[in-house]
């Protein structure tokens, strides 16, 4: 195949271009590494749908929240009024925390970069490509516009026109976004997390991951796709391991 033409245009273009021409942005990826346009709208992204989607979170924790904390056995041998202060208080700092989640998205977004450009450093040095970590790290906050922008505000969205006290459990708000959970439609806790976690925006995410390690570094394909996979698969423990209370 033909490589496309390479240019230095902004990384806005590139941003756009990893949503309608990701050749074109692998190509200039690895050419100019560029991730602070792509760093902005994530987070801008992301922020707007974590505060729209932050009353569904709260809406759970008051709904559900109470009831694990009474079975808690170390709440559980307290005086009742003692316990009823405890729960409040829990539940009032747990909504403070589901009010202002969205000051983790940059955060959020610099660590999963972070992990991610490690990762395929690591599978770069074992299937002899030519990336750095420099290009691997831009390429996981340009993608991540899709991953972790795009997906909050469909959420978002989907919390708007639902309302948010049509959510019962935090996976159940994660599973919003269509996705491999809608193949276990009964499940819940850890299996619902796990699967709910792998929706059209991780899967793309991944995909585009996949291809991009092969045109920003030179990874041989079969090796790029495992690495690729072995990330989605540690989200998705991950998110399993956050959802078993949900």
């Amino acid at each position: 195949m033909s490589e496309p033409t390479v240019d230095r245009r902004s990384g806005l273009a590139t941003v756009v271009d990893i949503i309608v021409s990701p050749s074109a942005a692998f190509a200039r990826l690895r050419e100019a590494p560029t991730w602070g346009w792509a760093f902005l709208i994530a987070t801008v992204l992301g922020v707007i749908g974590s505060v729209v989607v932050g009353p569904a979170i709260s809406h759970v924790l008051q709904t559900t929240l109470p009831a694990q904390l009474a079975a808690n056995p170390d709440i559980a041998k307290l005086p009742a009024d003692q316990q009823q202060t405890m729960i409040a208080r829990t539940l009032s700092i747990s909504s403070v925390v589901a009010q202002f989640s969205f000051v983790f998205v940059p955060i959020g977004i610099l660590i999963a970069a972070l992990v991610q450009g490690l990762i395929m450093l690591i599978a770069n040095a074992a299937a002899h490509g030519d990336g750095t970590f420099k290009k691997y790290f831009a390429l996981s906050v340009n993608v991540s516009v899709i991953g972790i922008g795009l997906s909050y505000l469909v959420v978002g969205i989907i919390v708007l026109v639902r309302g948010a006290n049509s959510f019962d459990s935090t996976t159940a708000v994660q599973g919003a976004v269509p996705g491999l959970a809608l193949l276990l439609p009964g499940a819940h806790g850890p299996l619902a997390g796990f699967f709910g976690s792998m929706n059209v925006f991780s899967l793309w995410s991944i995909a585009l991951l996949a291809i991009g390690m092969t045109g920003v570094g030179r990874i041989p394909r079969v090796a790029a796709w495992i690495t690729a996979i072995v990330m989605l698969l540690l989200t998705a423990c991950f998110a399993a391991y956050g959802a078993r209370n949900g």
